[in-house]
């Protein structure tokens, strides 16, 4: 799982393929089994799901093949309507470009519990979008309905522990979450920029996060950081990373039992590099590919990336921690001069 990273192998900077690049041909294929398990509520989509859903497949397949972004703001918000603006410089069909449609199988929903009129839905299944075809992946994408309309909010890579259940009959709990919603992006950035450091992780600096494997353990966030700060020092390269909350809410969906919520937060996160005598190589120290266009000796660079957590919320009374469970990112522009 990548949870930060630019690479698929490290996790400090998500480097996913450019979104305009997995759009090509989109054939929206709703129905099958997915080779990653069912949804935690297999339950088929409805009319007016199905119809956001294919829609949301059809409107970007336009983007991809006519360089026509007219529909973004009629099938997007919050994070992915900022990762399809990014990418929309790079809409540009080549002259000589073959596409091969990409494949969502296995379409199940989940409609969460609710008072009122429902304003989200999730829709499982597996595909190669965001990997640009080379296999398939279990994927939530949850849709908000938005002035009247049905659009694409979130994407989250299937958790290590497979999806959370949510609740869907009855009315979500009334008593309050460990962890505010409102508060949650802002805590988790004030969290994962410490973990960045590479300073270990102790219950006290991740409070009120769990220190799971996101926090602690060869593959975490500080393990690999630290790991690459160290090589980016002995190379005469100093590397700084911060996460800052974005002004999209975080969503809070109600889990089954009346156990809490499973809460989905955006951040941006942006990485400096920083070399004062000056790079002249193709890559940092850590391995990570310098920004292209480049100048021939490099003095600095800044990434910046929109990421989305997810993490286990339980409620007040439950006296527990917040688990992070899942991951989803994409670069936004990377900058070496």
């Amino acid at each position: 799982m990548k949870r930060t990273g630019r690479s698929f192998s490290v996790p400090r900077v998500v480097r996913y393929l450019p979104l305009i690049a997995i759009l090509g041909g989109i054939s929206p294929v709703l129905a099958g089994c997915g080779g990653a398990g069912p949804a935690p509520v297999n339950q088929p989509p409805s009319s007016a799901e199905q119809a956001a859903v294919t829609n949301w497949l059809k409107q970007t397949n336009q983007m991809w093949t006519n360089d026509n972004f007219a529909a973004l703001d009629q099938i997007t918000t919050a994070e992915m309507r900022t990762i399809y603006q990014s990418e929309k410089p790079k809409g540009t069909l080549p002259g000589n470009a073959t596409r091969q449609p990409f494949q969502l199988t296995g379409l199940s929903v989940t409609v969460p519990c609710h008072t009122g009129a429902s304003n989200v839905f999730v829709a499982y299944g597996d595909t190669d979008v965001f990997d640009l075809g080379p296999a398939m992946q279990s994927m939530a994408m949850v849709f908000e309905r938005v002035g009247g309309a049905w659009k694409l909010a979130a994407a989250v890579n299937r958790p290590d522990g497979g999806w959370p259940a949510l609740c869907t009959e009855g009315t979500p709990p009334t008593a309050p979450a460990l962890l505010a919603p409102a508060d949650y992006p802002s805590v988790l950035a004030r969290v994962l920029t410490q973990a960045q450091t590479g300073t270990t992780q102790t219950s006290a600096t991740a409070s009120p996060f769990a220190v799971n494997d996101f926090l602690a353990g060869s593959s975490s966030i500080t393990a690999q950081a630290a790991t690459e700060i160290r090589q980016d020092r002995r190379g005469g390269v100093a590397f700084t990373g911060r996460f800052t909350a974005v002004s999209d809410p975080a969503l809070a969906l109600p889990l089954a039992g009346g156990r809490g919520f499973w809460v989905i937060g955006f951040l941006i996160q942006s990485g400096t590099y920083s070399s004062p005598a000056g790079f002249h190589a193709k890559s940092w120290p850590d391995g990570i590919q310098i920004a292209t266009p480049r100048p021939a000796v490099v003095h600095h660079e800044t990434d910046t990336f929109i990421t989305t957590y997810t993490a286990i919320d339980p409620l007040r009374s439950a006296n527990g921690t917040v688990d992070l469970d899942g991951f989803f990112g994409w670069p936004l522009t990377a900058v070496a001069s």
